[in-house]
């Protein structure tokens, strides 16, 4: 219930309330307590007709006396990209830009409208369960995310009193969806880099089974990662931004070092494979995990041809996850190391898992230790 009061020295009425946890103290610009009342009147009836969801645009002119900012969904969306463009990683952006392009299509925006305000919680779950049909959860899930980013951000900026996102519940994975990820057997792992179909591809194969690394970290990894006396790999991995030391399988530093090789002139700031780490940083790992799929595990044998969603008859239809996938390498990684009976610290510190943080800063495993265990890796080269 709103209150009127006065500071101390103050000749002007103050209201005070609470909205969604949180108090707000607001001047009247009254002398008068009579025309400060009424002020609380109209205060007491918007936060009743919020409370009711029935606060509408003209109401809140009405109640008022003030115009709301007629802001068109483009218009915010444009703002957001703008500033998102400065502040973000590339790949968050372009999930920013799938986001606008995901509204801006489904609710024909263009610069006469519709306005931000009349955008509603039913319009959006409507369009995120369009999405659903035909994508996984977690897509799903993360474009409601970006819905929910993007309006407390209209929020914040006063373009709109509430988040039509906030309340949206999130979608549950079906049982097609929940299929874990399968690390690849040791003659698996030699066909992948016997049957894929370039340098680059036999890089990433190479290299994911025997460091561990997410894709990401493999395709823009800079030649200064490379310790050449120590034969290891120094970096931040790109996920957890923890600082990681991988001692390299001969193969793989034979490989490494082929490459810095032909890179004359190149700096230590610079990728080993500097077009792929540029389309890495535009447009994030899913041409590579695709490309993964299509040139290395179908030509494997692992998995079966799939049809692109453009010009399929089945395009409306999920794609189920499939239980190979680049990833799997990691597991594959992890996996060999465990069989190979290295204790649970040692996997750890090669994989750059984050968990037992506090187990972490206690325990540090000597170079020469991690190397042993990296020796014992199988070489899927030969």
């Amino acid at each position: 219930m709103p209150w009127l009061f006065k500071y101390r020295n103050s000749s002007v009425w103050w209201i005070g309330y609470r909205m969604n946890g949180r108090q707000i103290l607001q001047s009247t610009g009254q002398r008068d307590r009579d025309d400060a009342q009424r002020e609380l009147q109209r205060v007491n009836s918007m936060i009743a007709a919020h409370k009711a969801k029935a606060l509408s645009q003209d109401l809140f002119e009405n109640l008022t006396g003030k115009k709301f900012p007629k802001i068109t969904i483009k218009y915010a969306l444009e703002d957001w990209l703008n500033e998102a463009t400065g502040a973000n990683k590339p790949a968050t952006v372009m999930k920013y830009r799938a986001t606008g392009a995901a509204l801006m299509d489904f609710f024909k925006a263009d610069d006469r409208g519709p306005m931000l305000a009349d955008i509603t919680t039913a319009e959006l779950t409507r369009l995120l369960g369009e999405k659903r049909a035909h994508v996984s959860a977690v897509t799903a899930n993360a474009l409601r995310k970006c819905f929910s980013i993007f309006f407390k951000r209209c929020k914040v900026r006063d373009y709109i009193r509430d988040n039509p996102a906030e309340n949206i519940k999130p979608f549950m994975a079906g049982k097609d969806e929940k299929r874990s990820r399968k690390p690849f057997a040791t003659e698996e792992l030699a066909t992948l880099y016997r049957v894929a179909p370039d340098p680059f591809w036999k890089y990433a194969v190479l290299a994911g089974f025997t460091t561990g690394l997410r894709l990401g970290d493999l395709v823009t990894m800079p030649l200064g990662a490379v310790d050449w006396q120590q034969r290891c790999l120094r970096l931040s991995v790109r996920k957890t931004g923890k600082s990681i030391l991988i001692p390299l399988a001969p193969a793989l530093f034979k490989m490494l070092k082929e490459i810095a090789a032909k890179r004359t002139g190149a700096g230590e700031s610079e990728p080993f494979w500097p077009e792929h780490a540029e389309r890495y940083e535009k447009s994030g790992a899913g041409w590579f995990s695709q490309r993964f799929y299509d040139l290395v595990l179908v030509k494997a044998g692992l998995a079966n041809t799939r049809p692109h969603r453009k010009g399929s008859k089945k395009k409306f239809e999920r794609r189920a996850v499939h239980e190979y996938s680049f990833h799997s390498l990691r597991h594959s990684c992890v996996t060999s190391h465990a069989a190979n009976r290295q204790n649970q610290q040692l996997v750890k510190a090669l994989a750059g898992h984050s968990s037992d943080e506090v187990n972490d800063l206690y325990t540090t495993l000597p170079h020469e230790v991690l190397a042993k265990a990296v020796a014992q890796l199988p070489d899927i080269t030969k």
